[in-house]
């Protein structure tokens, strides 16, 4: 992993020398001053509780409006969930935030300290944080394919992952809706990328929020263009549209296992179903 000091190295050469730029730095270097890094590491959770709430509303009000427009774009056609499914979905996620995440989130600060994840270095440039996180979402999706390929097999589905499938019409909140231990070991990928190439605390709650953001997209239920869907602008991504496939098929074996991309699936052969149902779609249509 990259050391505190050749990150803040990295960061001297690489910032740009601007009045805006310094006067960023001053005002994150006052911030942190006052505080110790485990109260900065802590302020992930309510990134994470916000993140997840905001990502979840348009979606949310779209199913609750259902406005004529977006209709052509609902992946289900006219099946909503009803209203108090919605808010009791999101009251059970929070619920697990609150008890699960949340306890995980601060007994994990030794494993952050000693990947050098820090917020009190010097800011990262830009260029850095994104090719940090194009990093993550590679490494991220191939964990992600392979645990969650072992939770559709028999005893992991039927005692961990069948509860992420309780909901078979495709709603927001219900992207981290999920068996406490399939958090934990879902939360394992998300983190391995941080923790090897070491980075800024303020670039691992990007990853983070931008992760979180996606598998919300992902369960929302809407295939949307872009520019409303900002996901369209990532290569070989999969989306609402792909991930919907594997909800409704459900059960201990589906496809499209993977998190974020397409090339895990094509490569292992396990979205046939997908592209067999796909193929006959536009026949039919």
């Amino acid at each position: 992993t990259l050391s505190r000091g050749s990150m803040a190295m990295a960061n001297a050469t690489f910032m740009p020398s601007s009045s805006s730029s310094g006067s960023v730095d001053m005002l994150w270097s006052t911030f942190t001053s006052t505080r110790s890094d485990f109260l900065l590491y802590c302020y992930t959770f309510p990134i994470l509780v916000v993140g997840y709430t905001v990502g979840c509303v348009p979606y949310v009000l779209l199913d609750i409006w259902r406005p004529a427009w977006a209709e052509k774009f609902r992946l289900q056609g006219s099946v909503y969930n009803p209203k108090p499914t919605i808010w009791t979905c999101y009251k059970g996620v929070q619920a697990l935030m609150w008890s699960v995440i949340g306890p995980l989130q601060v007994f994990s600060y030794p494993f952050f300290y000693l990947a050098n994840i820090s917020a009190k270095d010097p800011l990262p440039p830009l260029w850095l944080a994104l090719v940090q996180i194009a990093t993550w979402f590679i490494i991220e999706d191939y964990g992600n394919y392979f645990i969650h390929r072992w939770l559709h097999s028999g005893w992991a589905y039927r005692n961990i992952h069948y509860m992420h499938h309780e909901y078979d019409t495709p709603m927001a909140p219900a992207a981290s809706w999920a068996h406490p231990v399939e958090i934990l070991v879902l939360g394992i990928p998300t983190f391995v990328g941080p923790a090897v190439t070491g980075c800024h605390m303020i670039t691992c709650w990007a990853w983070f929020t931008i992760r979180q953001l996606e598998a919300v997209e992902t369960h929302s239920g809407y295939d949307l263009p872009f520019p409303l869907c900002w996901t369209k602008l990532i290569p070989f991504y999969g989306g609402a549209k792909y991930h919907d496939y594997h909800h409704r098929i459900g059960g201990e074996c589906c496809g499209n296992y993977a998190s974020v991309f397409t090339w895990c699936d094509w490569a292992y052969g396990t979205d046939k179903g997908y592209r067999v149902s796909e193929s006959l779609k536009k026949k039919t249509s």
